[in-house]
């Protein structure tokens, strides 16, 4: 069986995420999140290698993929996952689209309503809405100096069902995203380690074409 990207799987089996405009209080937080939207407010897109871990803690499952991630203002996403099976995903407001290089089949589709895809991505391709979509703490899980990162937690106090957040790694120098851990209620995760973030000013509309996922 595939292992379709996890995207696709993780978005469809989560609970929605409903915009939350509060920002926490830490002065630190506050100066952060400006550094970050200056950052990525500069240009529309940006493309940057991924190390993707999606971790089932009921199941005891862990997957593992690899690849390139282009986004690009507003709502717009593709991955070309090269581990462990080469796909190309694409996601275009709700629309998504995840072709499989080997044997040439696709599938496709709307991602259902009660799925928020504005907010679970939001903070790659809104980034300039980060602190009027998410509730954001600095997060307990810092690490030592030397790893150069700022952990900061995303949740959302709105939302009736707990667990769900999303914590960031950023740089502490270039305020870049090189973290991002995704959970759900259960526990289960989705962590992206980034690399070689590269700002762009314009991605081709080809990149992003749900049509076929091909190119």
């Amino acid at each position: 069986m595939k292992k379709t990207f996890f995207l696709i799987l993780i978005l469809i089996g989560s609970s929605a995420w409903i915009s939350s405009p509060v920002l926490g209080e830490d002065l630190e937080v506050q100066k952060v999140v400006k550094k970050i939207k200056e950052v990525y407010s500069v240009n529309c897109c940006f493309s940057a290698s991924f190390d993707q871990l999606t971790v089932n803690v009921a199941m005891d499952m862990r997957d593992r993929f690899q690849g390139q991630m282009y986004v690009r203002k507003p709502l717009e996403i593709a991955l070309d996952v090269m581990s462990p099976e080469r796909q190309k995903v694409v996601m275009k407001g709700r629309s998504y689209l995840v072709y499989f290089h080997d044997d040439g089949s696709q599938v496709n589709g709307e991602v259902p309503p009660e799925v928020n895809i504005e907010n679970f991505f939001g903070f790659f391709t809104n980034i300039a809405a980060l602190d009027n979509n998410f509730t954001i703490e600095l997060s307990p899980r810092q690490t030592a100096p030397e790893d150069k990162m700022i952990f900061l937690e995303l949740t959302n106090t709105s939302n009736a069902q707990t667990g769900f957040k999303i914590v960031l790694g950023v740089d502490r120098n270039k305020f870049t995203i090189r973290r991002a851990i995704i959970y759900d209620a259960l526990g289960n995760y989705n962590r992206f380690d980034l690399f070689n973030v590269t700002f762009l000013k314009s991605i081709p509309d080809s990149r992003f074409d749900l049509k076929s996922a091909q190119n």
